[in-house]
């Protein structure tokens, strides 16, 4: 047996298939197995297009359709390869599209000549001498994989054709199974184990038989599809290898797009998410069947980052884990900080964390962070599940400035329940926000598989069937339809009109502005200096002189109520304050814009480490004001959760 492990558009260009890469070490070397070869059609699909508009073009195409998965414009461009339909103006898609405002200028150029690149795929894998070939599908890899594997078997029908991935947990699966014929089998849920048990069998019929492998699909004597039940424990990260990227780089190095691509690596510490299984989000469908939270021992990750970086030279490293193991911040974090790398590393976090705690991850070169942030207002974020409050989510905002770390986050709306008063008040301070890293866009939320809102009906995001653009792609009949795909209709909730139209241009107008505004505070003597260089505001600076305004500023350090504030100043500060004169101080601080409130809580917004006495000088990462990096400049984008729309309009996001 010769295997091909392939990975299809519209994955990463400049990371390593993270599946692949610890799939690979599972097989290599088995009995029967001559071969485990990673196969990046990825590159191949770039390069492909390069050769017809230019690397640098076909690179930027390539980058703008794979992060539009909420337009489903990648699955359409192989749709002519899977259907067989040449004319793409004719298709059902492309109307539908057309009438949603979505350009598919781009797109059309690439549909027109993707059968011939899959024609090429499949020529070359076969002449390569290839004759079993395991698909990765995730997001937008469903349609690029299924016209490859079909044209596979179409020009050798006794190749063996395996399916696995996040596209095909539970009942997705199976549909994708008994959907699609060509395919032999389907892995469902987490590979590790099953899949190195059914090369087993492949290759010694006497080994253990298709139907005892925990959640796989296969076809009996009849060609039925069968669906085995799957496991419900899942695996322990000592069962998941230390993942191996060497075939991603020696393809690289011999791709055109060598000198055009910043490899980034994608490691793995954790799987399931430590809060979901506590308290799942509602409108959040990552992880499916395997919720459970697991992380590898920090010693183990450590080596395993210090390895990878030093086999391959690349120091830009992001985890894939859904959220980082509290328990790296002491295990973990200390030790990257002392390594003789200068990494730049990407997480996931949740939202609440404090100055301390955001402090050892930018020591340990922590670069960027996916906060989960989704909203400001404390009662959507309750209505989510979210476990936080508004305050505290800028509180992290502002941490994050003041120590350099790039905040990748969603604006997040449109949930059961709110209303346009949660966003007014929002709304009237976002203009004091301008300093602070600005969201990518703001997203009516999606309705997904395996979200709350997708299982329980009562919660109120209805179902009204599969996303149109993703039902206007596959020729399926609508009950395996709905089994197929990821992404699904729901009827309109919360807000829209006037609100929704003002948080649409409210979130552009902060992106517009950030990098070239300042909000920051400087001691100075006994005085306290708040600078204020924020797009759309009087610039000036803002005295803090007398000590119950410096002590009160730096007490909204962390989010106060004004009780609590005037708490904090007693027994901490030894200065009585009547609460009346609190308030006086706070509502002019709101009307500067110097403070942000909401849900009776208030938050200092200005940056810089002289805002709270005793804090550790770290100097801050970000350049000067009028030089700051944007979040469009940045290298490291989420892993899975983040994605920005092809075209204008409120389109949606998890």
């Amino acid at each position: 047996m010769k295997l091909a492990l392939i990975t299809m558009p519209w994955a990463a260009l400049d990371s390593p298939s993270l599946a692949l890469s610890t799939l690979a070490p599972c097989v290599e070397g088995m009995p029967g197995v001559d071969a485990a070869d990673i196969w990046y059609g990825t590159l191949r699909w770039a390069e492909y297009v390069a050769e017809q508009h230019g690397v640098v073009t076909g690179v930027s195409q390539y980058d703008r359709i794979a992060d539009g998965y909420f337009v489903a414009t990648g699955e359409w461009v192989f749709s002519g390869a899977l259907y067989g339909q040449p004319d793409p103006e004719t298709t059902r898609f492309h109307h539908l599209a057309a009438s949603k405002g979505v350009d598919l200028t781009e797109a059309t150029e690439l549909y027109r000549i993707a059968g011939k690149f899959i024609e090429n795929c499949a020529a070359d894998l076969l002449a390569d001498g290839y004759d079993t070939f395991g698909f990765t599908t995730t997001f937008l890899q469903n349609v690029p994989s299924l016209a490859l594997a079909k044209e596979l078997k179409k020009r050798r029908p006794d190749a063996t054709v395996i399916f696995g991935g996040a596209n095909c947990d539970g009942v997705q699966g199976a549909a994708l199974h008994r959907c699609f014929p060509f395919v032999d089998y389907v892995v469902r849920g987490e590979g590790e184990a099953v899949f190195p048990s059914l090369l087993r069998w492949l290759s010694n019929p006497s080994a253990t038989a298709p139907a005892a492998l925990s959640g796989l699909c296969w076809r009996d004597g009849s060609g039925a599809s069968v669906a085995n039940p799957m496991q419900a424990q899942p695996l322990s990260m000592a069962q998941v290898p230390r993942a191996d990227v060497s075939g991603y780089f020696r393809s690289l190095s011999r791709s055109a797009l060598d000198r055009y691509l910043r490899p980034q690596l994608v490691l793995e510490g954790a799987r399931g998410c430590w809060w979901g299984a506590k308290h799942h989000c509602k409108f959040c469908g990552l992880n499916g069947n395997s919720m459970q939270f697991r992380s590898k021992p920090a010693d183990r990750l450590y080596l395993e980052i210090i390895q990878t970086v030093s086999e391959t030279q690349v120091l830009d490293v992001s985890l894939a884990d859904n959220i980082l193991d509290m328990a790296y911040l002491r295990d973990l974090m200390p030790r990257l900080a002392e390594a003789d790398f200068d990494i730049r590393l990407f997480c996931e976090i949740k939202s609440n964390l404090t100055y301390e705690q955001l402090e050892r991850l930018a020591r340990a070169r922590v670069v960027e962070v996916q906060p989960g942030i989704e909203n400001l207002n404390s009662r959507v974020l309750g209505l989510m599940r979210k476990g936080v409050t508004g305050v505290r989510n800028v509180e992290l905002l502002r941490n994050c400035e003041t120590l350099g770390i790039g905040v990748s986050w969603n604006y997040l709306y449109g949930f059961p329940g709110e209303s346009g008063s949660d966003y007014t008040a929002i709304l009237s301070q976002t203009a004091a926000l301008t300093h602070l890293q600005p969201p990518s866009a703001a997203f009516r939320v999606a309705l997904e598989r395996f979200s709350p809102y997708f299982e329980d009906r009562e919660l109120g995001l209805r179902n009204r069937g599969p996303a149109q653009l993703f039902a206007a792609i596959y020729q399926l009949p609508p009950e395996d339809l709905a089994d197929l795909v990821y992404l699904f209709e729901s009827e309109p909730s919360g807000i829209n009109g006037a609100v929704e139209q003002e948080l649409l241009a409210a979130a552009e107008r902060w992106r517009a502005g950030y990098r070239d505004s300042e909000l920051r505070a400087i001691r100075d003597g006994h005085r306290l200096v708040v600078l204020d260089r924020r797009v759309g505001r009087p610039a000036g600076e803002h005295l803090l002189e007398a000590p119950l305004e410096i002590a009160a500023y730096q007490g909204l350090f962390s989010g106060r109520t004004v009780a609590g504030l005037r708490r904090h100043l007693v027994d901490d500060c030894g200065i009585t304050a009547d609460e009346t004169a609190l308030d006086e101080l706070i509502d002019e601080w709101l009307r500067l814009g110097l403070v942000f409130g909401e849900s009776d809580h208030y938050v200092a917004l200005a940056t810089g480490s002289d805002l709270r006495p005793g804090l550790s000088r770290h100097r801050p990462q970000t350049g000067p004001v009028g030089r700051k990096e944007h979040p469009d400049d940045r290298k490291h984008r989420a892993v899975r959760k983040v994605f920005v729309p092809l075209s204008g309009g409120p389109s949606q996001a998890s």
